[in-house]
């Protein structure tokens, strides 16, 4: 049972969120300010960026991407390239499955809620890339303990891919159980489609 602390920290960010939401379908992205946000949700300046680092964030509800100990310590259990491609997918399909439990809830309605979004805001999505870039850069670092750092880059690269392509697909979101092996998928489709294009 989470403590008073916990679901009042878990109450503001869902209120900073929501008040984003709604500025954004009422007047569009471009006046959705911090501002506006903080008016809207009846918190301070200081209080919102104790919960989010930028207006995008708050917006799609996301309010970092961090790798814990413990998925670093997994990532680094595997060796050289070995299932890497794998296990990169298993460590995004978490990194974003722990965000999501922090911040809103469920990690496949965040992803379609973000999807949702992006389709109704396509101005977002630039913001929504320089928030995943700051992800990818720390993946990258962690992946060249693995691999050489060009080999890491293009294996990450692979991954971040799907990943984009999982939150722009149409199809119905894969639930968060099936998240890492649809990354995986396609990735392999990726390297089908690279294969067949030389034939």
């Amino acid at each position: 049972m989470s403590s008073l602390r916990e679901r009042k920290k878990t109450e503001t960010r869902a209120a900073i969120h929501e008040a984003a939401l709604r500025l954004v379908a009422a007047h569009g992205a471009a006046h959705a300010s911090v501002g506006a946000i903080c008016s809207e949700a009846g918190v301070s300046t200081r209080t919102f960026f104790n919960y989010f680092p930028s207006k995008v964030a708050a917006i799609v509800g996301l309010s970092t991407f961090e790798i814990t100990d413990a998925q670093r310590e997994s990532f680094l259990a595997g060796t050289g390239e070995r299932g890497l491609v794998r296990d990169l997918c298993t460590l995004v399909g978490d990194i974003m499955d722990s965000t999501s439990r922090a911040g809103r809830g469920r990690a496949g309605a965040d992803r379609q809620a973000i999807r949702e979004l992006l389709a109704d805001q396509p101005e977002l999505a630039p913001d929504v890339i320089k928030l995943a870039a700051l992800l990818r850069r720390d993946i990258v670092a962690l992946a060249e303990q693995r691999t050489s750092p060009e080999r890491a880059q293009l294996a990450v690269t692979l991954v971040m891919s799907a990943v984009d392509c999982a939150l722009h697909r149409p199809l119905e979101a894969p639930e968060q159980a099936e998240f890492t092996g649809w990354l995986f998928d396609a990735v392999m489709t990726m390297q089908a489609i690279a294969r067949e294009s030389l034939d």
